[in-house]
């Protein structure tokens, strides 16, 4: 590995995941994102750099930020609190250093790969017991695939089993770099119509359906993960497309997660001091998702809600 893709953009690591592939698995968030989803529900993952990110709910007004900030990239509303302007900011952090009050924080670490796998290697055990391993996931892990390969290739060698969150776009000489290190992939499908799917992510899927089969092709043992987001891809007609596509490849494919929408990532929206397009409310019901969980079992051997 090249001495400048040793290094990578964490936006968090947690220990003792259970929804995120089998077993006791430690998750990796890495950031970047090639898609713009309006539903997503981890903004501060979208950007690949470290950031700033405010939480204006803990801004007491103070100033302190504005008089150290060389750039003037730090403005407070008395209002809405602490804005950055991304254009100005250059990440020196000598704001969140001055803010006593957690109001102005960084999200992302710039970390190696051995620095990963030694946090990975703590619940060693809890995996080999487990059936578990290390999941990496985002943001897009995609959007870091050197850095990506590198930790599943080091994971592989302690024994440690491996998994891909990806939304699948991603340039297919990435993905099977990727893939020779990869255990289980973990792959998401959106929207079946190409328009749809760039209207609310920003791209087209042609580039995803096309890596789903060629991962399947492959024998890469693969499960499908299905946001339901009312409005957007809840239609009969999305859901039986998807389950007629994934049921056509294979072997490969383990099963179907669906993951209703909620509304949880509203709070982190305004937290954050962004506008969140979609709406409150109690989220989908059991009832919502039973005949979508009917129609997938048509075409794959397993179906869970929630990952």
């Amino acid at each position: 590995m090249h001495p400048e893709t040793a290094f990578g953009v964490v936006n968090d690591i947690q220990r003792m995941c259970t929804c995120d592939g089998p077993g006791f698995r430690t998750v990796v968030f890495l950031k970047g994102c090639y898609l713009n989803c309006r539903w997503c529900h981890n903004p501060e993952g979208k950007r690949r750099y470290p950031e700033v990110i405010p939480f204006v709910g803990n801004c007491v007004r103070c100033g302190e930020c504005l008089s150290v900030c060389p750039t003037a990239a730090v403005a407070v509303d008395d209002e809405l609190g602490p804005r950055i302007d991304r254009s100005l900011c250059s990440t020196c952090l000598q704001c969140v250093r001055a803010c006593t009050h957690d109001a102005l924080v960084l999200w992302g670490r710039i970390m190696s790969v051995e620095q990963v796998v030694a946090e990975v290697e703590q619940d060693k055990t809890l995996y080999v017991n487990s059936g578990g391993g290390v999941t990496i996931s985002g943001g897009e892990p995609m959007a870091q695939p050197d850095f990506v390969r590198a930790v599943m290739e080091a994971c592989r060698k302690q024994g440690i089993g491996t998994a891909l969150d990806t939304c699948g776009h991603a340039p297919w000489e990435d993905m099977e770099q990727v893939l020779r290190f990869t255990d289980l992939v973990m792959f998401d499908i959106k929207q079946m119509d190409t328009h749809e799917h760039r209207q609310y992510s920003g791209v087209g899927n042609e580039l995803i359906l096309e890596n789903a089969r060629r991962i399947a092709a492959l024998g890469v043992p693969i499960r499908f993960r299905i946001p339901i987001i009312p409005g957007s891809n809840d239609s009969r007609r999305n859901w039986e497309r998807a389950a007629g596509f994934i049921g056509r490849l294979g072997n490969a494919v383990l099963g179907v997660d669906l993951l209703p929408y909620h509304p949880f990532a509203g709070g982190k929206y305004q937290a954050f001091g962004m506008d969140y397009p979609y709406p409150g409310g109690e989220g989908l019901s059991d009832d919502d998702v039973a005949p979508v969980i009917d129609l997938f079992l048509e075409h794959v051997p397993e179906v869970t809600v929630g990952g």
